[in-house]
Protein backbone atom coordinates (compact mmCIF):
# COMPACT_ATOMS: atom_id res chain seq x y z
CA UNK A 1 0.00 0.00 0.00
CA UNK A 2 1.25 3.52 -0.89
CA UNK A 3 1.13 6.16 1.40
CA UNK A 4 1.68 9.90 1.77
CA UNK A 5 4.01 11.49 4.36
CA UNK A 6 0.46 13.67 6.31
CA UNK A 7 -0.66 9.37 6.08
CA UNK A 8 2.61 8.26 8.28
CA UNK A 9 2.67 11.75 10.59
CA UNK A 10 -0.86 10.71 11.40
CA UNK A 11 0.50 7.41 12.39
CA UNK A 12 3.64 8.95 14.59
CA UNK A 13 1.35 12.12 16.75
CA UNK A 14 2.56 10.77 19.65
CA UNK A 15 5.54 11.09 19.14
CA UNK A 16 8.60 14.42 19.53
CA UNK A 17 8.67 15.29 15.96
CA UNK A 18 8.40 18.32 13.37
CA UNK A 19 6.38 18.24 10.31
CA UNK A 20 7.73 20.12 7.10
CA UNK A 21 4.62 18.64 4.91
CA UNK A 22 2.96 20.47 1.83
CA UNK A 23 -0.92 20.15 2.17
CA UNK A 24 -1.12 18.41 -1.22
CA UNK A 25 1.72 15.48 -0.53
CA UNK A 26 0.90 12.38 -2.94
CA UNK A 27 0.68 9.17 -2.10
CA UNK A 28 3.36 7.87 -3.92
CA UNK A 29 5.75 6.63 -0.76
CA UNK A 30 6.17 2.29 -0.76
CA UNK A 31 9.31 1.80 2.15
CA UNK A 32 11.58 3.63 3.97
CA UNK A 33 15.24 3.90 2.59
CA UNK A 34 18.49 4.69 4.37
CA UNK A 35 20.23 5.67 1.20
CA UNK A 36 17.80 7.54 -1.18
CA UNK A 37 15.55 5.85 -3.67
CA UNK A 38 12.63 6.79 -6.12
CA UNK A 39 9.17 7.18 -4.22
CA UNK A 40 10.76 6.32 -0.92
CA UNK A 41 11.26 7.87 2.57
CA UNK A 42 14.72 8.54 3.12
CA UNK A 43 16.26 8.43 6.63
CA UNK A 44 19.07 10.09 7.53
CA UNK A 45 20.86 12.44 10.52
CA UNK A 46 21.03 15.79 10.33
CA UNK A 47 22.30 18.48 13.25
CA UNK A 48 20.81 17.20 15.74
CA UNK A 49 18.28 15.11 14.82
CA UNK A 50 16.83 12.68 12.56
CA UNK A 51 15.02 13.75 8.64
CA UNK A 52 12.74 11.35 7.47
CA UNK A 53 12.69 12.57 3.79
CA UNK A 54 9.60 11.83 1.82
CA UNK A 55 10.42 13.20 -1.68
CA UNK A 56 10.24 16.58 -0.57
CA UNK A 57 7.95 16.25 2.48
CA UNK A 58 9.84 16.27 6.07
CA UNK A 59 9.09 14.69 9.50
CA UNK A 60 11.58 15.63 11.82
CA UNK A 61 12.82 12.83 14.81
CA UNK A 62 14.39 14.25 18.17
CA UNK A 63 15.96 12.43 21.10
CA UNK A 64 15.95 9.18 18.76
CA UNK A 65 18.77 7.61 17.17
CA UNK A 66 18.57 6.80 13.38
CA UNK A 67 18.26 3.11 13.79
CA UNK A 68 15.03 3.28 15.97
CA UNK A 69 13.52 5.86 13.41
CA UNK A 70 13.94 3.81 10.62
CA UNK A 71 12.09 0.77 12.14
CA UNK A 72 9.44 2.86 13.29
CA UNK A 73 9.30 4.20 9.54
CA UNK A 74 9.31 0.87 8.11
CA UNK A 75 6.68 -0.19 10.67
CA UNK A 76 4.59 2.06 9.73
CA UNK A 77 4.67 1.00 6.13
CA UNK A 78 4.18 -2.59 7.60
CA UNK A 79 1.43 -1.72 9.93
CA UNK A 80 -0.55 -0.47 6.44
CA UNK A 81 0.16 -3.29 4.55
CA UNK A 82 -1.56 -5.98 7.01
CA UNK A 83 -4.62 -3.00 7.68
CA UNK A 84 -4.99 -2.99 4.12
CA UNK A 85 -4.71 -6.72 3.35
CA UNK A 86 -7.58 -6.76 6.50
CA UNK A 87 -9.93 -4.10 4.79
CA UNK A 88 -9.78 -5.85 1.69
CA UNK A 89 -11.13 -8.93 3.37
CA UNK A 90 -13.99 -7.22 5.11
CA UNK A 91 -14.99 -5.28 1.97
CA UNK A 92 -15.13 -7.88 -0.21
CA UNK A 93 -17.16 -10.47 2.39
CA UNK A 94 -19.63 -6.91 2.68
CA UNK A 95 -18.78 -7.02 6.66
CA UNK A 96 -19.10 -3.16 6.62
CA UNK A 97 -19.14 -2.89 10.06
CA UNK A 98 -15.65 -4.94 10.33
CA UNK A 99 -14.88 -2.27 7.68
CA UNK A 100 -15.20 0.71 10.56
CA UNK A 101 -13.72 -0.80 13.07
CA UNK A 102 -10.38 -1.50 11.26
CA UNK A 103 -11.08 2.50 9.90
CA UNK A 104 -11.31 3.34 13.65
CA UNK A 105 -7.70 2.78 14.09
CA UNK A 106 -5.58 4.95 11.44
CA UNK A 107 -8.28 7.97 11.77
CA UNK A 108 -9.66 7.99 15.86
CA UNK A 109 -12.53 9.94 14.99
CA UNK A 110 -16.07 8.94 14.93
CA UNK A 111 -17.23 6.86 10.81
CA UNK A 112 -20.22 5.21 9.55
CA UNK A 113 -21.29 4.36 6.18
CA UNK A 114 -24.72 4.48 4.73
CA UNK A 115 -26.20 3.28 2.03
CA UNK A 116 -28.01 5.23 -0.79
CA UNK A 117 -31.10 4.90 1.54
CA UNK A 118 -29.56 6.59 4.92
CA UNK A 119 -29.29 3.34 6.26
CA UNK A 120 -26.49 2.88 8.63
CA UNK A 121 -24.33 -0.21 7.49
CA UNK A 122 -21.48 0.07 9.42
CA UNK A 123 -20.62 2.49 12.70
CA UNK A 124 -17.73 3.21 14.67
CA UNK A 125 -18.54 1.63 18.04
CA UNK A 126 -16.02 2.99 20.03
CA UNK A 127 -18.16 5.73 21.52
CA UNK A 128 -21.56 6.13 23.60
CA UNK A 129 -24.68 7.07 21.60
CA UNK A 130 -24.66 10.23 24.00
CA UNK A 131 -21.18 10.86 23.59
CA UNK A 132 -21.38 12.82 20.28
CA UNK A 133 -24.58 15.05 19.22
CA UNK A 134 -28.43 13.99 18.93
CA UNK A 135 -28.31 12.71 15.31
CA UNK A 136 -25.20 10.24 16.54
CA UNK A 137 -27.32 9.52 18.96
CA UNK A 138 -30.21 8.45 16.93
CA UNK A 139 -27.89 6.96 14.26
CA UNK A 140 -26.55 4.05 17.04
CA UNK A 141 -30.37 3.45 17.91
CA UNK A 142 -32.33 3.57 15.29
CA UNK A 143 -29.61 2.47 12.52
CA UNK A 144 -30.88 5.39 10.20
CA UNK A 145 -30.59 8.92 9.54
CA UNK A 146 -33.00 10.79 11.50
CA UNK A 147 -35.93 13.02 9.79
CA UNK A 148 -34.70 15.99 11.19
CA UNK A 149 -31.38 15.57 10.12
CA UNK A 150 -32.00 14.89 6.26
CA UNK A 151 -34.53 17.72 6.62
CA UNK A 152 -32.14 19.92 7.52
CA UNK A 153 -29.49 18.86 4.82
CA UNK A 154 -32.22 18.75 2.20
CA UNK A 155 -33.67 21.87 3.02
CA UNK A 156 -31.31 24.03 4.61
CA UNK A 157 -27.85 22.72 3.53
CA UNK A 158 -28.95 22.21 -0.41
CA UNK A 159 -25.69 24.39 -1.58
CA UNK A 160 -23.29 21.35 -0.56
CA UNK A 161 -23.32 18.76 -2.83
CA UNK A 162 -23.49 15.63 -0.44
CA UNK A 163 -24.79 13.08 -3.27
CA UNK A 164 -21.80 14.28 -5.39
CA UNK A 165 -19.15 11.24 -6.33
CA UNK A 166 -15.99 11.67 -4.46
CA UNK A 167 -14.76 13.55 -1.41
CA UNK A 168 -15.55 16.84 0.51
CA UNK A 169 -14.67 18.75 3.46
CA UNK A 170 -18.16 20.44 5.01
CA UNK A 171 -19.13 21.79 8.41
CA UNK A 172 -23.16 22.69 9.62
CA UNK A 173 -22.12 25.78 11.27
CA UNK A 174 -25.40 26.72 13.49
CA UNK A 175 -27.07 23.61 13.25
CA UNK A 176 -28.88 21.90 16.16
CA UNK A 177 -28.73 19.03 15.14
CA UNK A 178 -24.96 18.49 13.56
CA UNK A 179 -21.98 19.66 15.76
CA UNK A 180 -19.27 18.60 13.96
CA UNK A 181 -17.47 19.05 10.87
CA UNK A 182 -16.24 16.37 8.69
CA UNK A 183 -15.03 14.28 5.55
CA UNK A 184 -18.40 12.75 3.22
CA UNK A 185 -17.17 10.86 0.31
CA UNK A 186 -20.21 9.87 -1.95
CA UNK A 187 -19.57 6.06 -2.91
CA UNK A 188 -20.81 5.16 -6.80
CA UNK A 189 -20.82 1.97 -8.82
CA UNK A 190 -21.38 2.07 -12.41
CA UNK A 191 -22.75 5.72 -12.30
CA UNK A 192 -24.83 5.00 -9.75
CA UNK A 193 -24.96 6.13 -6.41
CA UNK A 194 -24.59 3.29 -3.40
CA UNK A 195 -24.31 5.00 -0.24
CA UNK A 196 -21.81 7.68 1.17
CA UNK A 197 -18.78 7.63 4.36
CA UNK A 198 -19.25 10.60 6.96
CA UNK A 199 -15.66 11.05 8.57
CA UNK A 200 -16.33 13.21 11.85
CA UNK A 201 -13.97 15.85 13.63
CA UNK A 202 -14.73 14.86 16.97
CA UNK A 203 -11.19 13.81 19.04
CA UNK A 204 -8.46 15.54 16.79
CA UNK A 205 -8.77 18.07 13.72
CA UNK A 206 -8.47 15.78 10.35
CA UNK A 207 -5.91 16.65 7.59
CA UNK A 208 -4.91 15.45 4.35
CA UNK A 209 -3.94 12.22 5.20
CA UNK A 210 -7.39 11.43 6.51
CA UNK A 211 -8.65 12.85 3.07
CA UNK A 212 -6.22 10.25 1.86
CA UNK A 213 -7.13 7.43 3.73
CA UNK A 214 -11.17 7.93 3.49
CA UNK A 215 -10.81 8.05 -0.46
CA UNK A 216 -8.76 5.05 -0.13
CA UNK A 217 -11.36 3.02 1.78
CA UNK A 218 -14.45 4.57 -0.40
CA UNK A 219 -12.92 3.58 -3.40
CA UNK A 220 -12.61 0.14 -2.40
CA UNK A 221 -16.15 -0.18 -0.92
CA UNK A 222 -17.95 1.03 -4.03
CA UNK A 223 -16.99 -2.42 -5.93
CA UNK A 224 -18.37 -4.04 -3.07
CA UNK A 225 -21.71 -2.27 -2.79
CA UNK A 226 -22.00 -2.31 -6.44
CA UNK A 227 -21.88 -6.44 -6.36
CA UNK A 228 -24.61 -5.64 -3.85
CA UNK A 229 -26.96 -3.68 -6.98
CA UNK A 230 -26.09 -6.63 -9.32
CA UNK A 231 -27.58 -9.04 -7.07
CA UNK A 232 -30.38 -6.85 -6.76
CA UNK A 233 -30.25 -6.99 -3.24
CA UNK A 234 -33.25 -4.29 -2.64
CA UNK A 235 -32.37 -3.18 0.73
CA UNK A 236 -29.00 -2.31 -0.75
CA UNK A 237 -30.38 -0.23 -3.77
CA UNK A 238 -32.15 3.20 -4.04
CA UNK A 239 -35.51 2.46 -3.36
CA UNK A 240 -37.36 4.89 -5.53
CA UNK A 241 -35.62 3.58 -8.66
CA UNK A 242 -36.08 -0.25 -7.84
CA UNK A 243 -39.89 1.02 -7.85
CA UNK A 244 -39.56 2.91 -11.40
CA UNK A 245 -37.68 -0.23 -12.56
CA UNK A 246 -40.51 -3.00 -11.33
CA UNK A 247 -37.94 -4.45 -9.00
CA UNK A 248 -38.45 -5.59 -5.14
CA UNK A 249 -38.20 -3.21 -2.76
CA UNK A 250 -38.01 -3.02 1.05
CA UNK A 251 -41.04 -1.63 2.23
CA UNK A 252 -39.69 -0.23 5.54
CA UNK A 253 -37.17 1.93 3.25
CA UNK A 254 -39.99 3.27 1.03
CA UNK A 255 -41.67 4.36 4.17
CA UNK A 256 -38.60 5.80 5.52
CA UNK A 257 -37.78 7.49 2.76
CA UNK A 258 -41.19 8.92 2.05
CA UNK A 259 -41.13 9.98 5.60
CA UNK A 260 -38.07 12.02 4.90
CA UNK A 261 -39.39 13.85 2.10
CA UNK A 262 -43.23 14.16 4.01
CA UNK A 263 -44.37 12.12 1.11
CA UNK A 264 -47.66 10.23 1.07
CA UNK A 265 -48.13 6.98 -0.74
CA UNK A 266 -51.86 8.87 -1.44
CA UNK A 267 -49.84 11.37 -3.15
CA UNK A 268 -49.82 11.90 -7.06
CA UNK A 269 -46.63 11.07 -8.37
CA UNK A 270 -45.23 12.53 -11.72
CA UNK A 271 -41.55 11.72 -13.57
CA UNK A 272 -39.46 13.96 -15.46
CA UNK A 273 -37.06 12.41 -17.60
CA UNK A 274 -33.71 14.35 -19.11
CA UNK A 275 -32.06 12.79 -21.92
CA UNK A 276 -28.67 14.16 -22.79
CA UNK A 277 -27.27 13.79 -25.88
CA UNK A 278 -23.56 14.64 -26.79
CA UNK A 279 -20.47 12.52 -28.95
CA UNK A 280 -18.55 12.46 -25.83
CA UNK A 281 -16.83 9.43 -24.36
CA UNK A 282 -18.84 7.62 -22.10
CA UNK A 283 -16.43 8.94 -18.90
CA UNK A 284 -17.09 12.50 -20.17
CA UNK A 285 -20.91 12.18 -20.59
CA UNK A 286 -21.36 10.61 -16.91
CA UNK A 287 -19.32 13.65 -15.73
CA UNK A 288 -21.43 15.91 -17.61
CA UNK A 289 -24.61 13.75 -16.28
CA UNK A 290 -23.29 14.43 -12.83
CA UNK A 291 -22.56 18.12 -13.11
CA UNK A 292 -26.40 18.18 -14.58
CA UNK A 293 -27.66 15.87 -11.51
CA UNK A 294 -26.04 18.11 -8.77
CA UNK A 295 -27.32 21.36 -10.76
CA UNK A 296 -30.87 19.92 -10.81
CA UNK A 297 -30.89 19.13 -7.33
CA UNK A 298 -29.81 22.54 -5.72
CA UNK A 299 -32.58 23.99 -7.76
CA UNK A 300 -35.21 20.97 -7.05
CA UNK A 301 -35.13 20.43 -3.36
CA UNK A 302 -38.28 18.60 -3.09
CA UNK A 303 -37.81 16.22 -5.95
CA UNK A 304 -35.94 13.12 -5.95
CA UNK A 305 -33.19 13.40 -8.59
CA UNK A 306 -31.87 10.06 -9.85
CA UNK A 307 -29.55 9.19 -12.93
CA UNK A 308 -29.74 5.69 -14.98
CA UNK A 309 -27.51 5.20 -18.15
CA UNK A 310 -27.92 8.63 -20.09
CA UNK A 311 -30.68 9.83 -18.41
CA UNK A 312 -31.66 12.25 -15.51
CA UNK A 313 -34.76 11.09 -13.25
CA UNK A 314 -36.51 13.58 -11.19
CA UNK A 315 -39.63 12.23 -9.39
CA UNK A 316 -41.66 14.33 -7.53
CA UNK A 317 -44.94 14.53 -5.60
CA UNK A 318 -45.92 17.47 -7.14
CA UNK A 319 -47.56 18.32 -10.51
CA UNK A 320 -44.19 19.22 -12.27
CA UNK A 321 -45.73 20.84 -15.90
CA UNK A 322 -47.44 23.47 -13.48
CA UNK A 323 -44.11 24.40 -11.47
CA UNK A 324 -43.23 27.46 -12.22
CA UNK A 325 -39.66 27.43 -11.25
CA UNK A 326 -38.85 23.98 -12.51
CA UNK A 327 -40.41 24.45 -15.59
CA UNK A 328 -37.97 27.69 -15.67
CA UNK A 329 -34.62 25.39 -14.66
CA UNK A 330 -35.78 22.93 -17.51
CA UNK A 331 -35.77 25.70 -19.99
CA UNK A 332 -32.35 27.00 -19.01
CA UNK A 333 -30.88 23.40 -19.02
CA UNK A 334 -32.25 22.78 -22.58
CA UNK A 335 -30.65 25.97 -23.93
CA UNK A 336 -27.92 25.62 -22.24
CA UNK A 337 -26.97 21.76 -22.87
CA UNK A 338 -27.40 18.90 -25.15
CA UNK A 339 -30.44 17.71 -23.55
CA UNK A 340 -34.23 16.60 -24.03
CA UNK A 341 -37.01 16.30 -21.27
CA UNK A 342 -40.19 14.42 -21.39
CA UNK A 343 -42.73 14.48 -18.11
CA UNK A 344 -44.95 11.19 -17.45
CA UNK A 345 -48.58 11.23 -16.94
CA UNK A 346 -49.47 11.95 -13.20
CA UNK A 347 -49.90 8.85 -10.68
CA UNK A 348 -52.18 8.11 -8.04
CA UNK A 349 -50.22 4.77 -7.35
CA UNK A 350 -46.91 5.15 -5.89
CA UNK A 351 -46.06 1.29 -5.80
CA UNK A 352 -47.00 0.93 -9.22
CA UNK A 353 -45.18 3.33 -10.87
CA UNK A 354 -43.08 1.27 -13.22
CA UNK A 355 -44.84 2.57 -16.36
CA UNK A 356 -43.85 6.37 -15.57
CA UNK A 357 -40.29 5.83 -16.96
CA UNK A 358 -41.32 4.39 -20.19
CA UNK A 359 -43.74 7.36 -20.91
CA UNK A 360 -41.48 9.96 -19.50
CA UNK A 361 -39.05 7.81 -22.65
CA UNK A 362 -41.75 8.34 -24.72
CA UNK A 363 -42.33 11.25 -24.60
CA UNK A 364 -38.84 12.02 -25.64
CA UNK A 365 -39.27 9.79 -28.57
CA UNK A 366 -42.43 10.45 -29.96
CA UNK A 367 -42.01 14.49 -29.08
CA UNK A 368 -38.86 14.28 -30.95
CA UNK A 369 -40.41 12.80 -34.21
CA UNK A 370 -43.67 15.22 -34.27
CA UNK A 371 -41.22 18.60 -33.14
CA UNK A 372 -37.80 17.75 -33.81
CA UNK A 373 -36.66 21.66 -32.72
CA UNK A 374 -38.48 21.74 -29.16
CA UNK A 375 -36.58 19.97 -26.13
CA UNK A 376 -39.27 19.68 -23.46
CA UNK A 377 -42.45 17.14 -24.32
CA UNK A 378 -45.12 16.45 -22.16
CA UNK A 379 -46.21 12.01 -22.63
CA UNK A 380 -50.22 13.57 -22.50
CA UNK A 381 -49.22 15.28 -25.94
CA UNK A 382 -48.22 12.17 -27.43
CA UNK A 383 -50.03 9.18 -25.09
CA UNK A 384 -52.17 8.51 -28.98
CA UNK A 385 -48.49 7.63 -30.68
CA UNK A 386 -47.90 5.47 -27.84
CA UNK A 387 -50.82 3.59 -27.09
CA UNK A 388 -50.89 2.79 -31.17
CA UNK A 389 -47.42 1.61 -31.12
CA UNK A 390 -46.91 -0.32 -27.53
CA UNK A 391 -47.92 -4.45 -27.46
CA UNK A 392 -48.38 -3.95 -23.21
CA UNK A 393 -52.23 -3.13 -22.49
CA UNK A 394 -51.16 -2.75 -19.46
CA UNK A 395 -48.91 0.22 -20.57
CA UNK A 396 -52.25 1.07 -22.95
CA UNK A 397 -54.11 1.25 -19.48
CA UNK A 398 -51.54 3.62 -17.44
CA UNK A 399 -51.50 6.06 -20.65
CA UNK A 400 -55.62 6.58 -20.26
CA UNK A 401 -56.78 10.40 -20.01
CA UNK A 402 -56.58 10.24 -16.28
CA UNK A 403 -60.21 12.00 -16.35
CA UNK A 404 -61.79 9.18 -18.28
CA UNK A 405 -59.78 6.76 -15.64
CA UNK A 406 -61.54 8.85 -12.80
CA UNK A 407 -64.92 8.68 -14.22
CA UNK A 408 -64.21 5.13 -15.03
CA UNK A 409 -63.84 4.17 -11.76
CA UNK A 410 -66.79 5.98 -10.53
CA UNK A 411 -69.38 4.86 -12.88
CA UNK A 412 -70.25 1.89 -10.55
CA UNK A 413 -72.31 4.68 -8.03
CA UNK A 414 -74.37 5.57 -10.49
CA UNK A 415 -72.53 8.93 -12.09
CA UNK A 416 -74.06 9.10 -15.56
CA UNK A 417 -71.07 11.07 -16.73
CA UNK A 418 -69.33 8.85 -18.16
CA UNK A 419 -72.36 7.52 -20.23
CA UNK A 420 -73.41 11.11 -21.48
CA UNK A 421 -69.13 10.83 -22.53
CA UNK A 422 -69.37 8.45 -24.80
CA UNK A 423 -72.77 9.13 -26.11
CA UNK A 424 -71.95 12.76 -26.47
CA UNK A 425 -68.81 11.33 -28.49
CA UNK A 426 -70.80 8.96 -30.71
CA UNK A 427 -72.86 11.28 -32.16
CA UNK A 428 -70.73 14.58 -33.08
CA UNK A 429 -70.89 16.18 -29.95
CA UNK A 430 -74.83 16.99 -30.48
CA UNK A 431 -76.05 18.40 -27.27
CA UNK A 432 -79.75 17.45 -28.35
CA UNK A 433 -79.21 13.84 -29.59
CA UNK A 434 -77.70 13.17 -26.59
CA UNK A 435 -80.08 14.06 -24.64
CA UNK A 436 -82.91 12.36 -26.72
CA UNK A 437 -80.89 9.15 -26.14
CA UNK A 438 -80.92 9.33 -22.82
CA UNK A 439 -83.77 10.90 -22.32
CA UNK A 440 -82.62 13.93 -20.33
CA UNK A 441 -82.92 17.38 -20.72
CA UNK A 442 -81.01 19.21 -23.26
CA UNK A 443 -79.89 21.96 -20.50
CA UNK A 444 -78.96 19.01 -18.11
CA UNK A 445 -76.61 17.34 -20.78
CA UNK A 446 -74.56 20.56 -21.54
CA UNK A 447 -74.44 20.91 -17.88
CA UNK A 448 -72.67 17.69 -18.01
CA UNK A 449 -70.78 18.00 -20.71
CA UNK A 450 -69.38 21.27 -18.79
CA UNK A 451 -68.75 19.36 -15.30
CA UNK A 452 -67.04 16.41 -17.74
CA UNK A 453 -64.39 18.93 -19.41
CA UNK A 454 -63.77 20.26 -15.65
CA UNK A 455 -62.97 16.61 -14.75
CA UNK A 456 -60.97 16.09 -17.83
CA UNK A 457 -59.10 19.11 -17.44
CA UNK A 458 -59.12 19.96 -21.22
CA UNK A 459 -62.07 21.03 -23.74
CA UNK A 460 -64.20 18.59 -25.85
CA UNK A 461 -63.42 20.96 -29.06
CA UNK A 462 -60.09 19.74 -29.58
CA UNK A 463 -60.25 16.55 -31.88
CA UNK A 464 -57.04 15.27 -30.24
CA UNK A 465 -58.82 15.27 -27.13
CA UNK A 466 -61.88 13.60 -28.47
CA UNK A 467 -59.74 10.75 -30.11
CA UNK A 468 -57.72 10.15 -26.98
CA UNK A 469 -60.99 10.09 -25.10
CA UNK A 470 -62.79 7.09 -27.53
CA UNK A 471 -59.20 5.50 -27.38
CA UNK A 472 -59.25 5.60 -23.36
CA UNK A 473 -62.71 4.53 -23.18
CA UNK A 474 -61.80 1.51 -25.71
CA UNK A 475 -58.47 0.43 -24.27
CA UNK A 476 -60.04 0.53 -20.83
CA UNK A 477 -63.59 -1.65 -22.08
CA UNK A 478 -61.25 -4.09 -23.13
CA UNK A 479 -59.07 -4.82 -20.03
CA UNK A 480 -62.05 -5.24 -17.91
CA UNK A 481 -62.98 -7.56 -20.44
CA UNK A 482 -59.95 -9.67 -20.59
CA UNK A 483 -59.37 -9.14 -16.67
Amino acid sequence: MKLSMWMIANRLSSLDIELDIRENAPVILNSARRAYATNCVWVYAEKDYIVCNGEGDIIRFYNIDITQTFEIIQSVFDYFEDWSHQIHLASDEQDYQKVIELAWQVFHNPLVLFDDNSRVLGITKNYRPEELDAEWAYLCRYGYSSLRAVQCIRYQHSNIPFQRHGLQFYTLQGSPIFQYSGYFYGLKFNHIDCGHLNLLAYERPLNRGDHQLLEYIGKMLEPSLGQSLIQDDSSANNVFLNLLFGKLYDEKVLQTQLNYLKWRPEDSYQLALAEVFTQDTQVQQQNDLDLLVQTIRQWAVHCIVMKRDSYILILSNRNLEENRNILELFRGLTQKNPIKIGFSLPSQDLEHTDYLYRQAQAAITYGSLHQPKANIYAFFDYALDFMVDTTSLYDSVRSCLPGVVSLWNQRASGDELLQTLKCYLDHDRSASQTATLMHTHRNTILYRIQKLQDILGCSLEDSYIRDYCRISLRVLELYERQK
